[in-house]
């Protein structure tokens, strides 16, 4: 979560200052980046959730989330033009959906005591919205130390960090 806030947020700012994009351009390119996003959300949400039933595993849905969202992030920072915008939205929004379709099944699993479901879901609540804010305070300050040429990697590194601590959950497969 925090990883895709950092870019999401700024992609009009990433299209014009990074990029090169005129405002026009840039709108443009957000436009068709909404439309690709859109369609792969809806696949990726209708999907994944009932692959993870079937096969019984979490840990592996989120990490490939994780992944896709890595993958999404490395394109602009590699290749620097509105067509790899246009493929971050396509893979990170695959991976943001398959990641906000299982992880919430993950957290369920991961409950220590089911009748405090509730709250528990609710703390961990409050730990999305601390990366939604998060994420663009970060992005702001890398861009005012290094230019947007920092803020790909290091969002890079958040999504890997993420498969990380996820595969160090023993209670779930």
């Amino acid at each position: 979560i925090f990883s895709y806030y950092m870019i999401l947020n700024y992609q009009l700012y990433i299209l014009e200052s990074y990029i090169g994009q005129s405002k026009t351009a840039a709108a443009a390119t957000i436009s068709v980046m909404s439309v690709v996003t859109m369609v792969v959300a809806l696949i990726g949400s209708l999907t994944s959730g009932a692959i993870s039933d079937k096969l019984g595993r979490r840990k592996i849905p989120v990490n490939i989330a994780s992944l896709l969202l890595a993958i999404g992030y490395l394109l602009p920072w590699v290749m620097k033009t509105s067509f790899s915008m246009i493929l971050f939205a396509g893979f990170a929004g695959l991976g943001y959906a398959v990641y906000g379709a299982v992880d919430q099944a993950l957290n369920v699993d991961v409950l220590p005591n089911k009748e405090e479901a509730g709250k528990d879901l609710g703390i961990l609540n409050i730990a999305t919205t601390l990366g939604q804010t998060a994420g663009p305070i970060v992005t702001s300050a890398l861009v005012g130390m290094a230019g947007y040429n920092l803020v790909f990697p290091v969002a890079i590194a958040f999504a890997v960090l993420a498969c990380i601590f996820i595969q160090m959950i023993r209670s779930v497969k």
